[in-house]
Order: C-alpha cells, then sequence, then structure tokens
C-alpha cells in the first residue's frame, strides 16, 4: 500500500503519570497535536475515541486507557496528477521523502502547471484523496531531498519543527574560488531586493541569517562545500556564498551564467524527529552525476 489514505489513525495506551488527565492534555503535550488539528478531532463524530468509545476531549482518563485518534485527510487540491519516475528515498505511513532533480519546481505556479514534483506525487497517490503538503522546499534548479507530510497531523507537527528551525539540513555545493577557511560561519541579515519580487540580497537591515560551510575539497579554482543553514530564509545559501565571494557554480542569479549549466545545488540530507514515533530520522539523497566537475569520494 501506498499510505495515500484518506484516514490516519494513532493509538496511545495511558501511562500511570497520565491518571486522571484529560485527553486533550495528553493529545497536546503527549503526542504534540496541535490546537488546529484538535480543533478538528473535536469535530469529527469518530475524531477521538476511549477504549473504541466516542468522548469529549475533556474526558479523565485512568492507567491503562487507550486513545485513539482518526483524522480524515480530503483532498481539496486542484493539483494536476502527471505519471513521472520519483526517486523515492523514504516513505512510511505519515512521510514521504523525494530526491527531486533540479530543473524541476516543487510546486505548480503559473508557468508549470504540469510538470513540478507535485503533479508526480498527485499521481503516485492517484485516487486516495491524498493532499500535497510539503515540509522543505527546493528550488527549481536544486536538487536533493524534498520531506513531505502524508496527513494533516504529520504536517502539523512537522510545520511546527520547521518554524522552530528542528529540522537539520545538509546541502552540497560547487562554488567558485579558494575559500580562506576551511570551515566556518556566515552571518548575514538577508532581506529581498528593491524592486524585485524575487531576488534577495545582505542587508543590515534584513532578517537574522545563518549559515554554516565545511570546504571538503578544491581543484580547478572549484570548491566542493558542505552546507548547514542555521536559519532558512529564501535563497539563503546562494547569497551567502555570493556574499563571501565565492558563488555558486552556475548560479545565473548570485553569479555568473554559465552556458547549459545549473546551479549546481543539493540537499543531501535531511535530519528530523518523526512526527508520530517521536524516532531521530536522517532521509539522504543521492549524488547528482553532474557534481563530478570536483573528483571526490563523499
Amino acid at each position: 500500500s501506498k499510505g495515500g489514505d484518506t484516514m490516519r489513525k494513532i493509538t496511545y495506551t495511558v501511562m500511570p503519570e497520565d491518571d486522571k488527565s484529560k485527553i486533550k492534555s495528553i493529545l497536546r503535550q503527549k503526542l504534540g497535536i496541535s490546537a488546529a488539528v484538535l480543533t478538528k478531532l473535536k469535530k469529527s463524530p469518530k475524531g477521538i475515541l476511549l477504549n473504541g468509545e466516542a468522548v469529549f476531549a475533556t474526558q479523565e482518563v485512568k492507567c491503562g486507557d487507550t486513545i485513539e485518534i482518526a483524522l480524515e485527510d480530503a483532498n481539496s487540491q486542484n493539483i494536476v496528477p502527471t505519471p513521472m519516475e520519483l526517486d523515492i528515498i523514504y516513505e512510511d505511513e505519515d512521510i514521504l521523502a523525494v530526491n527531486k532533480p533540479w530543473n524541476m519546481p516543487t510546486h505548480p505556479s503559473q508557468n508549470h502547471h504540469d510538470d513540478t514534483l507535485a503533479n508526480g506525487v498527485m499521481h503516485h497517490f492517484k485516487g486516495s484523496g491524498f493532499t500535497f503538503r510539503v515540509i522543505t522546499r527546493l528550488d527549481k534548479d536544486t536538487s536533493g531531498v524534498v520531506l513531505i507530510a502524508k496527513n494533516k497531523i504529520a504536517a502539523s507537527k512537522l510545520s511546527d519543527k520547521m518554524t522552530k528551525g528542528e529540522i537539520q539540513k545538509e546541502y552540497l555545493a560547487i562554488c567558485h574560488g579558494t575559500l580562506e577557511d576551511e570551515n566556518g560561519t556566515i552571518d548575514a541579515p538577508i532581506q529581498r531586493k528593491e524592486g524585485s519580487t524575487i531576488m534577495r540580497e545582505v542587508n543590515p537591515n534584513g532578517k537574522p541569517s545563518i549559515t554554516q560551510y565545511e570546504v571538503i575539497s578544491e581543484e580547478n579554482d572549484l570548491s566542493l562545500v558542505k552546507l548547514n543553514p542555521v536559519t532558512g530564509r529564501t535563497h539563503q545559501l546562494r547569497v551567502h556564498l555570493s556574499h563571501i565571494e565565492h558563488p555558486i557554480y552556475g548560479d545565473d542569479m548570485y553569479g555568473s551564467p554559465i552556458e547549459g549549466e545549473r546551479c549546481r545545488l543539493h540537499c543531501r540530507a535531511i535530519g528530523f524527529v518523526h512526527p508520530i514515533t517521536n524516532q531521530k530520522q536522517t532521509v539522504e539523497a543521492a549524488i547528482p552525476i553532474d557534481f563530478d566537475i570536483i573528483k571526490t569520494r563523499l
């Protein structure tokens, strides 16, 4: 099964320390359910069950009781399902991780109606009422891991972790020149460039933006660099590397366009705590062939 069912059920057995607690407290504190999702559960006839019986969220529980929550996931989107080969790295009932190729937008836009990752994922779950809820987006020409939530509960919890900076991302980039230090931190605020809806720039009035980097190898006046964005601003890595005068190879927006070459930026790995199992997890994407302009082992 592809796991794109319209109903996701989660069961929790009441622990001794939960005795006499209200269900809503357990859902919020133990399962990390957001206020918005809790409201939806309350409105569903069988959204909250205690030992198999429908109850209110204010019901008190005792040790050994079983709480079950079920959230219907109706698809209200208008994303065209498009058959395409997906490089699925990981999939379970709650999350999907895909290695997105370069030259593919994550989400449909005015100029891209049916050739995006969202279209391919919708076809993967065709007929199951699936809703596309992307947690980590990538630019069109950036390849690598994209994390997608498969239901409202997973989406709510992962989005919250994203906001709190609790999802770790590791990128690889090939940039021009030789960096002065083998590793370091770029701490330079970023804001939207005046007169542009897309471009960003380093500006003292911008939002705090931090990138950690480590040089892996150097060859032919190019550097292969590992990047860990501490913050998640739009175009952050591209802007920061350009700011220190080592723009990414092939970046036509913040560097110099190279005929027939794409921006060499790849999201290699994402680390996170699973929204349901609470286990630490890392998903990794294979390194694209076009990174072989630097010969190194990774």
